[in-house]
């Protein structure tokens, strides 16, 4: 993982993070605990004994679904027994429609498919911070969210009505928290573009709805998003986690309600 300046500044402090068990918050999960944080992660992916590892800062989690108020709330009580506080509140997880269109689907699949994508996308925002926001005031600390190029762009980039509508949405909640809790909580967010990770999309099996990966064929997408940014560049996970630390830091002293925009270029394009 690349050096980040004033690494340091954040050893012994204490973040709840979501959706750790892989892509953009595992490689978070690990990157804070590389610069000595304790995470406390709450995801529906119990934590296995191979996870174990020799980072700095020690890792603890709660498994269940961040849409789930008591599954918040353990996990910030669990910080607070742990650690004695709660520095900054990290919402990550996620879920893709799989780009489904307005015309691809009946109107009760995607009535159910937007619910779905909505609940995790925002409601788990919302809920999370609600959770968290007492004891991330007293600390003083801050807030960063996961959103996407989906929320500015709504064509051209794989996503489909439901998506761009949740992380528009949770954009917004970005902007509302930043005013709402300030001045003693910052509040921004990360909206990568470009980035191959394991996003799990929602899907309709047989009038159920299910989760498989978004990217079916990696060679593909990779193809595909070079040619839709004008760096013509992929970016990994790790490679975002710099961002996240920049705004988790007093680097970014001055910022709330503001969004790095990773993307290689793709908001100019």
């Amino acid at each position: 993982m690349p050096e980040v300046a004033d690494r340091h500044e954040l050893a012994g402090r204490v973040m709840l993070l979501t959706g750790a068990a892989t892509g953009i918050g595992a490689a978070l999960s690990a990157g804070l605990r590389a610069v000595g944080c304790h995470v406390v992660e709450l995801d529906r992916v119990p934590l296995d004994a191979a996870d174990d590892d020799a980072l700095a800062g020690s890792r603890h989690r709660v498994v269940g679904d961040v849409t789930d108020p008591d599954a918040n709330v353990e996990a910030v009580r669990l910080a607070l027994r742990e650690f004695g506080d709660l520095d900054g509140f990290i919402g990550n997880a996620g879920v893709h429609d799989g780009g489904v269109r307005v015309r691809d689907a009946d109107p009760a699949r995607l009535r159910d498919l937007t619910r779905t994508v909505l609940d995790v996308n925002v409601v788990g925002y919302v809920v999370g911070a609600c959770a968290a926001a007492e004891a991330v005031t007293q600390a003083g600390g801050v807030m960063v969210f996961t959103l996407s190029d989906a929320s500015y762009v709504v064509s051209g980039n794989g996503a489909g009505v439901a998506y761009a509508a949740s992380k528009h949405a949770a954009l917004g909640v970005v902007r509302s928290l930043a005013a709402q809790l300030a001045p003693a909580v910052r509040v921004n967010a990360v909206a990568p573009g470009g980035v191959v990770t394991p996003l799990s999309r929602v899907i309709s099996d047989g009038g159920a709805l299910e989760r498989q990966q978004v990217y079916d064929n990696v060679a593909d997408s990779v193809s595909g998003i070079r040619a839709l940014n004008p760096l013509r560049t992929i970016l990994t996970p790790d490679e975002l986690v710099p961002h996240y630390l920049y705004l988790l830091t007093s680097q970014s002293t001055g910022l709330t309600g503001h969004v790095v925009r990773p993307d290689g270029g793709l908001s100019i394009a």
